[in-house]
């Protein structure tokens, strides 16, 4: 093999392996900008979180009332279950 095809030969695989570093690289820093990055409505649902263990959201008694049903709902299922099931 000549000197010029030895140094194509090898400026060939470093930047194959130039390319492939790189790919790699981009994808792993896109997978940390979207944990990084929060979706809006994240805050908006921590905030909620907060308002209601505080009792401050607006409508709080009906809010509250909801999910009274809303788990009583949940239990009944739970219950009819368990009751097909034995």
């Amino acid at each position: 093999m000549t000197p010029v095809q030895q140094r194509i030969q090898t400026a060939f695989g470093a930047i194959l392996a130039l390319l492939v570093g790189l790919t790699l690289t981009l994808v792993s820093c896109r997978d940390k900008t979207v944990s990084l990055n929060p979706d809006p409505s994240m805050s908006e649902k921590i905030s909620d979180k907060i308002d209601d263990a505080l009792d401050r959201r607006p409508g709080e008694k009906v809010l509250d009332v909801v999910e009274d049903v809303e788990k009583a709902g949940r239990d009944i299922e739970e219950s009819v279950k368990e009751a097909v099931e034995n």
